[in-house]
């Protein structure tokens, strides 16, 4: 019998192929009913479905700002869920203000796929505040 991965084990995989932007690998990771949310404040914010929710939210996302850099920190996880603490260091394209934020990403797996991932800001509001042209 093999061994069935962990939500922490299979988010990282998830995170490690959108990283080398490997869009298929991350799709087949995914739920069909797949959802991102972001803060509705944002320019990127509200829900994002679908196997390519993932990789269309991060080019909305990294297409906001000048400069957005990852720095994960941990991936923690249940039976159910993972998070991934990181920062997230971002330069305005509005103002040219470089500012960090700790971000907590929360996914939950269903099936072992995942089916929602919930990113939750600091400070969204600063975020929100930044963002722009």
């Amino acid at each position: 019998m093999s061994e069935v991965a962990r939500p922490a084990q299979l988010l990282a995989e998830i995170y490690g192929f959108a990283g080398a932007q490997d869009w298929q690998a991350v799709a087949a990771r995914v739920h069909p009913e797949f959802t991102v949310y972001e803060a509705e404040c944002l320019p990127f914010g509200g829900e994002w479905t679908g196997p390519d929710a993932l990789q269309r939210v991060a080019t909305a996302m990294y297409g906001t700002w000048a400069k957005a850099v990852v720095d994960i920190h941990e991936i923690v996880g249940g039976e159910t869920w993972a998070v991934v603490v990181l920062s997230l260091t971002m330069t305005s394209k509005k103002t040219g203000r470089t500012f960090t934020q700790t971000v907590n990403e929360a996914g939950r797996f269903e099936g072992g796929l995942l089916k929602d991932l919930r990113i939750h800001y600091f400070d969204a509001a600063e975020v929100a505040a930044e963002a722009g042209e």
